[in-house]
């Protein structure tokens, strides 16, 4: 019998699967050669898939029919598979952790193999619990499912919970780690029932509070508060979920509003919901894009208004060297010109690193040596180096390869020694280390500098973020070129890092590359 209790939780559960794949279009739309953004795509399809099982199964007619349905269950081997995926390329584990990953792929098929196989393994047979007319009793082949199920992500959320600690993605990583304890603690009430405790499949409906905040952890860049950005991003589901409760409602109300208002036809209340509940969503979105748009106009306008000028400058300084007629002036007017030439190279990087979020540009690969890079960039900086009686030194044995687009690298090489002789004071050291490991190549720079206190590492790869000592240090900074550099380095499909014992203890920046 289909009572007013049962489809009150059907329709959750199909909200719940619903609100996750639309939510996983829109990330996929936002950029759909992002892995975190592919993931999640599959972790809503087999999250569809386990929700329209529940929501359709209880419906059918017959007890072979209901049987049928609830097999769909097994997709949960592949939402645990697809989450510890999801896990490991969170923190940019993913190769180092490929093995754990393929043996839950491989360890999921092989579960739904033998299901295929000898169905009655893993679901004997569907009776009726609680007020479902048909409902999963677990043999043993499920009860190994669920084993599976609790136990797989363990090891990939550990590794999230210690590489969070140093990670300069603090926040994001900290994020997710939140969302997923608490998907999982919602979504294992399900599974009480199925071991014939008696609670409400009901509890286990508002998965959609904790996926589609991933969601929004995903398309944003940042998160510089953790507190804020949950509160955000609950609040933001909190209301599309009171408001498709009230939607909901209405679709239960339907037949009693046919009956006591005659202008109301029996279509009129689906129509209705589905109109609100598109231009909602529709409105949504666009909103969101039009936050994404209006940050990249910004830099867009910013950058090319810069551009004009230090144009006109540098053309300015050419004729300037051309017809100086002492030697002074022009070796002067030189070295303001290539600082200029730099400037405007720094511009046109930013301009087309903001860009790149959108996919719009490619990155031309050549085979580089890191140490004549650096040497060169040692040289440029050899008077304010002189000046301040530092102590540098390049710790390399031969020259160290990587393909990769010279010219952005040349900029993090430039940014990591910069930053490194612009904060270390007078008498200090500034160390170049660079080394093959495995398949990548290891650069780090090492310096007796202002470091970094342990509050602020997780946000010194964030754009506009300065340390407080590099303000005092600095004033005229404004916190690009780090978040510039890590841009770069992770569109090489490499990693950043840093390192420091606190603040004036010295710092050591770093970034990894595939050798190829």
């Amino acid at each position: 019998m289909i009572t007013t209790q049962l489809l009150v939780t059907l329709a959750s559960h199909a909200f719940s699967g619903l609100a996750i794949m639309a939510a996983s279009l829109f990330v996929l739309w936002q950029n759909r050669s992002g892995k975190l953004n592919i993931l999640y795509f599959f972790l809503a399809v087999t999250i569809l898939i386990y929700e329209m099982s529940l929501v359709i199964a209880p419906l059918m007619p017959t007890q072979e029919l209901a049987y049928s349905a609830w097999l769909y269950n097994i997709v949960d081997v592949f939402i645990t598979a697809v989450i510890v995926h999801f896990m490991f390329a969170a923190v940019g584990l993913e190769k180092r952790y490929g093995w754990y990953i393929r043996a839950s792929y491989i360890i999921a098929s092989l579960l739904f193999a033998i299901t295929v196989a000898y169905p009655r393994l893993f679901l004997p047979e569907v009776v009726p619990k609680l007020y479902f007319p048909w409902y999963l009793d677990a043999g043993p082949l499920y009860v190994i499912m669920f084993v599976f199920f609790l136990a797989a992500p363990l090891f990939p959320f550990i590794k999230l919970v210690q590489t969070s600690r140093n990670s300069p993605d603090r926040n994001k990583i900290e994020y997710f780690i939140f969302m997923f304890a608490l998907g999982y603690g919602i979504g294992t009430w399900n599974f009480a029932l199925v071991f014939d405790y008696q609670i409400d499949p009901l509890y286990g409906s508002p998965l959609w509070l904790t996926i589609l905040p991933v969601a929004y952890g995903i398309v944003t860049e940042r998160l510089f508060d953790i507190r804020l950005a949950l509160k955000r991003a609950l609040i933001f589901s909190l209301s599309i979920g009171a408001l498709t409760g009230f939607l909901t409602l209405l679709i239960f109300l339907n037949d009693y509003l046919v009956t006591r208002l005659p202008w109301i036809q029996f279509w009129t209340v689906p129509v209705f919901v589905a109109f609100i509940s598109f231009f909602i969503g529709r409105f949504i979105w666009l909103k969101l894009a039009e936050n994404d748009r209006i940050k990249y106009e910004f830099i867009t306008v910013a950058t090319h208004k810069l551009r004009t000028p230090l144009t006109q400058i540098s053309w300015g300084l050419r004729e300037l060297i051309e017809n100086a007629s002492e030697q002074e002036t022009r070796d002067r007017a030189l070295k303001i010109q290539q600082s200029t030439n730099r400037l405007i190279e720094l511009t046109n990087i930013i301009f087309e690193t903001t860009q790149e979020d959108g996919g719009q540009y490619n990155y031309a690969k050549e085979k580089v040596g890191l140490i004549g890079i650096t040497k060169d960039v040692f040289d440029k900086l050899a008077p304010i180096i002189a000046d301040k009686k530092l102590d540098t030194s390049i710790h390399v044995d031969n020259e160290v390869y990587v393909m990769a687009d010279e010219r952005r690298i040349r900029s993090v090489i430039e940014v990591f020694i910069e930053n490194a002789v612009m904060y270390t004071p007078e008498g200090g050291f500034v160390q170049v280390i660079a080394y093959g490991k495995g398949d990548s190549v290891i650069y780090s720079v090492r310096d007796s500098g202002i470091g970094v206190s342990n509050a602020e590492r997780k946000s010194i790869f964030t754009r506009f973020y300065r340390t407080d000592a590099a303000k005092r240090a600095d004033t005229e900074g404004i916190g690009l070129g780090l978040a510039m550099a890590k841009n770069i380095v992770e569109r090489h499909r490499g990693m950043v890092g840093m390192e420091s014992a606190g603040e004036g203890k010295g710092a050591t920046f770093w970034f990894s590359l595939p050798k190829n």
